[in-house]
């Protein structure tokens, strides 16, 4: 097997070495898996980093390799130059992580993470997919954890946009969790990248996720909170977006509803409100000025489609994240319930809204 410096990595933390402590090594990597083969060696390294050093399960080494090459993923060192510029800088960054697709490129590469709820509401599902794909067209990384719900819904939105998605996952990179999302998976690998700092093969564990999601909000400029409870995984990662120096939106919701109660929260303490995808261009510097290849934004570019005729474009700029009955939008914009409906049916195919159960509209 040819030597490479993920290796010494994966080798100390099957050592039993935590990963805070591997940050300690001053070695080169390649002294570094050379002293782990001894049991004298392997004393030396934990003099030198404070700990005990135990044997090695070279069986399980030699597996998680295998696993690499047989799922087509691969693995970064924070020796390695590609190692993402934006972990160096976090507290514990991880030593070692395992990742399928393209990884962030050198200098501050950082997108916009969107989380929430596993158990939305249509239009939460809505707002989430409309917001990822409003960001990727732009050019714009979408940062999720490929969970249930808006996660999920995230991720099908900025799918096949220039500015692809980011998976941060919280399992082995060869263990699609929930289990549904596997194809999922692959496709963000296709247009973006899917990362883990997990051991190949480690299953869900409750324990995991939070501090998996220092790591989203770590690789974004501000981090969106859709929906979500009050002691939810979405509220965590604001909460390490806070302590990154991350800005903070937050969706209004209605009063009384759980998954509202994380995003009022953060409201009321300073969080910046997001209704559509405009509010984000608006209120983070750092992405305000980039665009799509036709130097405008994804909200200009909807704007201008000439495909939208004038009357359709009217109808769907009265279309909002919470769903609407055709009665009421028709009073709304003045309009005739039969032109209403024509456009709604030409916007629906288009793919700008959408339908809910109960036959209302919100936009995609």
């Amino acid at each position: 097997m040819e030597f490479e410096n993920f290796h010494a990595v994966l080798a100390l933390i099957l050592s039993g070495v935590s990963p805070r402590r591997c940050a300690g090594a001053q070695r080169q990597p390649e002294d570094i898996f050379e002293l782990l083969q001894s049991g004298a060696g392997r004393r030396q390294i934990g003099d030198e980093l404070g700990c005990s050093v135990g044997d090695i399960d070279w069986t399980r080494f030699d597996d998680a390799v295998r696993a690499l090459t047989r799922t087509g993923a691969k693995a970064v060192s924070w020796w390695d130059t590609d190692y993402p510029v934006v972990l160096r800088a976090i507290d514990e960054p991880p030593p070692l992580l395992f990742y399928k697709g393209s990884l962030p490129g050198p200098g501050d590469q950082r997108g916009i993470g969107i989380v929430g709820t596993r158990r939305p509401t249509p239009s939460g599902v809505a707002l989430a997919r409309r917001l990822g794909n409003a960001l990727s067209v732009s050019g714009i990384p979408m940062v999720s954890g490929m969970a249930r719900g808006i996660d999920t819904a995230a991720h099908n939105g900025a799918l096949g946009g220039s500015g692809g998605t980011i998976a941060v996952i919280g399992t082995g990179i060869d263990v699609p969790y929930p289990a549904e999302n596997a194809g999922l998976m692959v496709d963000i690998a296709r247009s973006g990248c899917v990362i883990s700092e997990q051991l190949p093969g480690t299953p869900a564990t409750r324990h995991v996720f939070p501090r998996r999601n220092r790591l989203i909000s770590a690789l974004t400029h501000a981090v969106v909170v859709v929906q979500g409870g009050i002691r939810s995984g979405a509220l965590i990662t604001a909460r390490w977006a806070l302590e990154q120096g991350r800005d903070v939106g937050a969706v209004p919701g209605f009063p009384g509803d759980y998954r509202s109660a994380g995003p009022n929260a953060l409201l009321k303490q300073g969080a910046f409100v997001v209704e559509t995808e405009r509010d984000i261009f608006d209120n983070v510097p750092a992405v305000r000025q980039r665009t799509d290849r036709t130097g405008e934004s994804a909200v200009d570019a909807e704007r201008s489609d000439p495909s939208l005729e004038s009357l359709s474009r009217t109808v769907l700029e009265a279309v909002g994240t919470t769903p609407v009955e055709i009665d009421a939008l028709s009073r709304h914009i003045d309009l005739d319930v039969a032109a209403v409906q024509r456009c709604l049916l030409e916007l629906e195919i288009a793919g700008f809204v959408e339908r809910d159960a109960a036959g209302r509209f919100v936009r995609h």
